[in-house]
């Protein structure tokens, strides 16, 4: 397993927005997005996606790159290594996308289905996700930094072996997920719902409130394998 992100104990770092051209300089894409694509510095909206009536898209090594993406449909794609870099996804279904070691760097989702996206072996880095449907979001093995959880549903998420450094949440629901064998440094989980969490024994250093004690505690007494009769 590869060491810990460096970062010591503390508040947690906000991710840096994205950097990019005002959207009246964006220009709609001029090329289809296929594996290996380029699109850079473009405002991409449903139809200039690949047609859910054609199958699930196959979009592996696509690099994105100072662009604004809108209503976009790639639910069920394969999207391995698949980068962004300083894009806003805006209103986009990416359920049940395949982007096995992606590569994130300053992106805002915002308002976004991704239920279901695996992301295992990933590199998120100034990434938030704000009014966000991350149901099961597979993130295992991924390595999280600066990222944001506003408003963000991500119930039942496996964070297995991840490592996780500068992680804020805010309103997210964080109900079942599994951080079993994680690492995680320099974290504020206030806000988040932390029910029926396993491996919670990895969230040592971070921040919680008050009123998050019980369902952690619940969740370590489980861990621990005490019986309260």
């Amino acid at each position: 397993m590869p060491p810990p992100l460096r970062r010591r104990s503390g508040s947690p770092r906000p991710p840096a927005a994205p950097t990019m051209p005002r959207r009246e300089q964006l220009a709609p894409p001029l090329t289809d997005l296929h594996a290996d694509a380029l699109w850079d510095g473009v405002l991409a909206t449903a139809e200039h996606a690949p047609s859910p009536d054609e199958g699930a898209a196959r979009i592996g090594g696509a690099e994105i790159r100072d662009s604004v993406l809108e209503g976009i449909r790639l639910s069920s794609a394969r999207a391995d290594s698949l980068r962004l870099t300083d894009v806003v996804v805006r209103d986009c279904d990416l359920s049940g996308m395949v982007a096995d070691g992606a590569s994130f760097t300053r992106v805002r989702f915002v308002g976004c289905r991704l239920t279901g996206i695996v992301l295992s072996d990933a590199r998120l880095t100034d990434v938030s996700f704000e009014d966000c449907h991350a149901d099961m979001v597979n993130l295992r093995m991924a390595r999280l930094q600066r990222v944001l959880l506003s408003a963000t549903r991500c119930r039942q998420a496996d964070l297995l072996e991840a490592r996780v450094a500068d992680l804020s949440t805010d309103g997210a629901d964080l109900r079942g997920a599994s951080f079993e064998r994680a690492t995680f440094a320099a974290s504020d989980l206030r806000g988040a719902v932390l029910e029926d969490v396993r491996g919670a024994s990895a969230l040592r250093g971070a921040i919680i409130s008050p009123e998050q004690v019980l369902a952690v505690g619940l969740a370590l007494i489980g861990e621990a394998g005490i019986r309260v009769e």
